[in-house]
């Protein structure tokens, strides 16, 4: 493998950013978006868009420069593309684990398609049962989409799992009122906003 994509969570509201890190193997034609990858501020600058394009020009079959374009779209805000770009590089035989699911399904809510999104993290979580970045996106997703019964149950896992996030307490108390549960919800916002 020539690189990876490492998810980094950098907000509680499920702003992300990819960053690409290079292996010992590099392609010539994909130095310049590995080394944007890793800068600390990557810009809006098109050349490395069109060094991924360019890599794919010479090796259409490589899943990997698929997978690079997605992020890079992802970090470009095109979200749709992002999708379409992880769905070639998932058929080009980029290797679908919890990662990959993570990042499309990510890529997926952000281009408001929500049941494919939430289908791809819980494919995320069937292989790594503990992903609180999933959990979250998850729990999120169906907090604005106004499904609060399950936004509770992931609310209620992620907090399972991180008992002093506040974030997430605060959420399921949101969740709780929005389900009807009033008095419930405002016990776990009180109590995650008394620290702070």
């Amino acid at each position: 493998m020539l690189l990876m994509a490492v998810l980094t969570v950098h907000s509680a509201y499920s702003r992300s950013r990819y960053r690409m890190i290079p292996s010992s193997r590099e392609l010539n034609p994909i130095c310049p978006a590995i080394m944007y990858y890793n800068s600390e501020n990557p810009g809006g600058d098109s050349s490395y868009l069109h060094a991924i394009k360019a890599a794919i020009e010479k090796e259409p079959k490589e899943p990997l420069f698929y997978y690079a374009l997605g992020v890079i779209y992802f970090n470009h805000r095109q979200f749709a593309e992002s999708v379409a770009a992880f769905e070639a590089a998932g058929e080009k035989g980029y290797k679908r684990d919890a990662d990959y699911y993570l990042h499309i399904g990510t890529a997926c809510l952000q281009s408001k398609q929500y049941s494919k999104g939430i289908h791809h993290l819980h494919h995320c979580l069937n292989l790594r049962s503990n992903d609180t970045a999933a959990l979250q996106t998850l729990a999120q997703a169906f907090y604005q989409n106004r499904d609060y019964k399950q936004a509770i149950i992931y609310w209620e896992q992620l907090l399972r799992m991180q008992p002093k996030n506040a974030f997430a307490m605060f959420m399921l108390g949101k969740s709780y009122i929005e389900h009807g549960e009033l008095q419930k919800g405002e016990q776990y916002c009180d109590q995650a906003t008394a620290n702070l």
